[in-house]
């Protein structure tokens, strides 16, 4: 009796599992034969053509994965929360002053990322320089603070003064006589 599995319906445990794929040895055995068929063609397709490597494509994709290193350095010193914007924008101008094939190929990311770091630096600038405003104000309006309790308690001393002052006036000066009646006319 077929082993049945819990997953499968008994309907389908019944029968026996085919291989869907043909085995390993077949298909060596398949890719030879088409080999020696297309032997006799005058040149193989770019896809069976497997060429080792030439220097000159091993210099391209060294300069490539150098043009592509530079990119990713920039990238991620432009995170957000990283205060390597600098270095980010030196690496990217790197990147857009070389003129090779290769580089020329991230060209249009690495502008795009550059507009963006300087827009980055020019607001961190700003904020910096709006901080400092904010910091100076603070310290002038404390002065002020000072300044201004300061002078009310000079005005209340004035003012007790000046009552003080015009209570003493008001004692010193005798009160007024009485009308006299005059003459009746």
């Amino acid at each position: 009796m077929p082993e049945r599995h819990a997953f499968l319906s008994p309907s389908v445990a019944r029968f026996p599992r085919t291989p869907v794929w043909p085995r390993p040895a077949a298909m060596h055995f398949a890719a030879a034969l088409f080999a020696v068929a297309l032997g006799g063609c005058g040149t193989l397709p770019q896809w069976l053509a497997a060429e080792a490597p030439t220097p000159e494509t091993t210099v391209e994709a060294s300069a490539h994965e150098a043009a592509q290193q530079k990119l990713h350095i920039a990238v991620q010193a432009a995170q957000p929360g990283q205060a390597r914007l600098a270095t980010a924008r030196r690496a990217l101008e790197s990147l857009l002053a070389d003129d090779r094939p290769e580089a020329r190929a991230v060209h249009p990311y690495a502008r795009a990322l550059l507009e963006q770091v300087r827009e980055r630096q020019r607001l961190a600038s700003l904020n910096e320089r709006l901080s400092r405003e904010l910091e100076q104000r603070e310290h002038d309006s404390g002065e002020r603070e000072g300044e201004l309790g300061e002078l009310r308690r000079q005005n209340a001393e004035l003012r007790r003064k000046l009552d003080a002052l015009t209570e003493i006036e008001r004692r010193l000066t005798p009160p007024a006589p009485p009308p006299r009646p005059g003459p009746p006319q």
